[in-house]
């Protein structure tokens, strides 16, 4: 996939382009509908996949002074959409003079003059232009005129939920990971490198990796059944273990740790960089009278963690 950044890098010299548009943050079962059908129409007429797709998010450019956490970053977002066969994608800056476009220029000076677009792939509910005025009808009437035509999948729906973005950080929220995995088509992970942590866990008999915060949506306190990828680290494999994530109110803790202890595994990973998949849901942060009470959950936590990792597949299911 070619990843192009800046509006100045995009060139209408591509063969019969299908545009798929939209922020694609989490890149859900809706999301891969809609680069399906982009693919697929491509390749039907020789012509080439593109993504058009914006940074940072509008919702970070118009509220900077909200805490808004994204699904994954700008680095994990184009590494996953690499792999469903996009040909080209553009990122363009969304900034006062981008957000300041009316749907009939964004269709204009972007998908024609810029693109070249002959069909345009979004979904149902796609807005475009300042204040989010243009819909797909707009789009579908400018289409005509500019000589594209649009194409708009039905929504996924799972579990009789409509699949969206939206939807997936509620579900992380409550610690439903498990949904949330069906609705992005695979499980949620995080990635972050170890750093020193307190030494509490190793000090309790159940040693753990403190874990850089990453800076997207981390999910509800508590604890989670989880698999763990060390990256650019060879030898070390996918291991099993288990996720706290939380404060430690037991030990008066004001701060919020991601940490993960790992089942038969001693190795020195400070420094390491982590992919932490989390699996399902176990229990959420609790307040212990003491050490001893603590320790007795966590080995329940373990116990029940290594029956789920035992029957969960690769993929949700």
């Amino acid at each position: 996939m070619k990843l192009l950044i800046g509006a100045s890098n995009i060139k209408p010299n591509l063969d019969y382009p299908v545009v798929a548009i939209g922020n694609f943050d989490g890149v859900h079962l809706g999301h891969q509908t809609i680069l399906a059908k982009a693919i697929s129409r491509a390749k039907a007429n020789n012509g080439n996949a593109v993504l058009l797709t914006f940074e940072p998010h509008p919702r970070r450019y118009f509220f900077p002074e909200k805490t808004f956490k994204l699904l994954n970053t700008f680095q994990v977002k184009t590494r996953i959409i690499e792999n469903y066969g996009v040909d080209v994608t553009y990122t363009t800056e969304f900034n006062r003079s981008f957000a300041e476009l009316s749907p009939e220029d964004f269709a204009k000076e972007f998908l024609h003059k810029k693109i070249g677009a002959k069909e345009v792939v979004v979904g149902s509910n796609f807005k475009f232009g300042k204040d989010r005025a243009g819909t797909v009808d707009d789009l579908v009437h400018f289409g005509k005129t500019l000589g594209f035509s649009v194409i708009t999948p039905d929504p996924v729906v799972v579990e009789d939920r409509v699949v969206s973005s939206s939807e997936i950080r509620k579900l992380l929220n409550e610690g439903n990971v498990k949904l949330a995995a069906k609705m992005l088509g695979r499980y949620y992970t995080l990635e972050g490198k170890v750093i020193h942590g307190d030494d509490i866990g190793s000090s309790l008999g159940f040693p753990t990796a403190n874990i850089r915060l990453p800076n997207e949506l981390i999910p509800k306190n508590g604890i989670y059944a989880a698999r763990a990828d060390f990256l650019k680290t060879d030898g070390y494999g996918t291991k099993e273990g288990v996720v706290y994530i939380g404060t430690k109110p037991t030990f008066d803790k004001k701060v919020l740790s991601l940490e993960l202890h790992l089942f038969d595994f001693e190795k020195d990973l400070y420094d390491k960089r982590v992919r932490v998949t989390l699996i399902d849901w176990i229990r959420g942060d609790e307040l212990f009278e003491n050490e001893a009470d603590l320790i007795k959950e966590i080995k329940k936590d373990i116990e029940k963690t290594r029956e789920i990792l035992k029957n969960a597949g690769e993929t949700p299911n």
